[in-house]
């Protein structure tokens, strides 16, 4: 496992008003399969995001707000993240404040899925605190998809919001035919890998290469908050102690306990010639 926090990667500048940091690959790991940047946005700035036919990309604004216009214009917060398929073109702009994201990119989506040449990734944005919750029949973790298959059509990638109340922790395990990350959006706590365990915090990231065993726990007074990606989306978890399987179960209803909603307002899904 590798780890580090962002303020250790060096930020430059790529264009007027944006700075760029890449965390993936990087000098802390150079042989990933997907490319991750933190982007630092300046106040009233455009950003223009230019998807290669043979890619797929994916945002999530970490502060701020901005104003994704593509098929439609979409107001973004920090709860909103968006699909970009290949081929695709959208622009964000901020406001007087600015914004902060993570934005990865699969240079060569369809060497990770082989669907992808024949089924076309949907243009997905949606709200994660509207989406329906998975909770582990365990504890009282829960996670909710961002990209799966079942959402954006897509096994290139799948990258779920996971939330770690104070104290839980997850099970140790390990992934077959998938490297993972981790990008800690709040909160801290302790990862054990094969070198043994270290305490991580906002803005760390966690590199796990395929089949190296891991789990997280989070502090006993702060619950804790990650993005975790999958690459490729399709992915074999296989748990150090069998009987202890980690299970989860949609509830049904979103992170604050009220029904979900996949209006015009919470989720937006598009194919090639419009929304779905």
């Amino acid at each position: 496992m590798i780890a580090f926090n962002q303020t250790t990667v060096a930020a430059q500048p790529v264009a007027s008003g944006v700075v760029r940091q890449r965390l993936l690959p990087g000098e802390h790991a150079n042989a990933t399969r997907v490319v991750l940047d933190r982007l630092t946005l300046a106040a009233n700035t455009t950003v223009r995001f230019d998807v290669p036919a043979k890619s797929l990309a994916w945002l999530q604004l970490l502060e701020g707000e901005a104003m994704l216009t593509a098929v439609y214009r979409d107001q973004l917060s920090d709860t909103h993240s968006a699909l970009l398929p290949p081929g695709f073109n959208a622009t964000l702009t901020t406001d007087k404040r600015g914004a902060c994201l993570l934005y990865a990119e699969l240079p060569d989506a369809g060497r990770l899925d082989p669907g992808f040449s024949t089924e076309r990734p949907l243009f997905t944005v949606l709200d994660w605190t509207r989406e329906p919750v998975l909770k582990s029949q365990h504890d009282a973790r829960k996670r909710v998809a961002l990209v799966s298959k079942e959402l954006c059509r897509t096994d290139a990638i799948r990258i779920h919001m996971v939330i770690y109340p104070p104290g839980s922790a997850g099970l140790d395990c390990h992934h077959e035919g998938a490297d993972t990350a981790m990008y800690i959006v709040s909160g801290r706590g302790t990862a054990w890998g094969t070198a043994g365990s270290f305490s991580v915090q906002q803005c760390d990231l966690l590199y796990v290469p395929e089949r190296e065993k891991h789990h997280l726990q989070a502090a006993d007074s702060s619950d804790m908050r990650f993005l975790t990606f999958y690459v490729p989306g399709k992915v074999k978890t296989v748990w150090t102690d069998p009987s202890k399987v980690s299970r989860w179960v949609s509830t049904g209803l979103d992170i604050n306990s009220r029904e979900t909603a996949s209006d015009a307002n919470t989720r937006r899904i598009y194919a090639a010639n419009g929304p779905l």
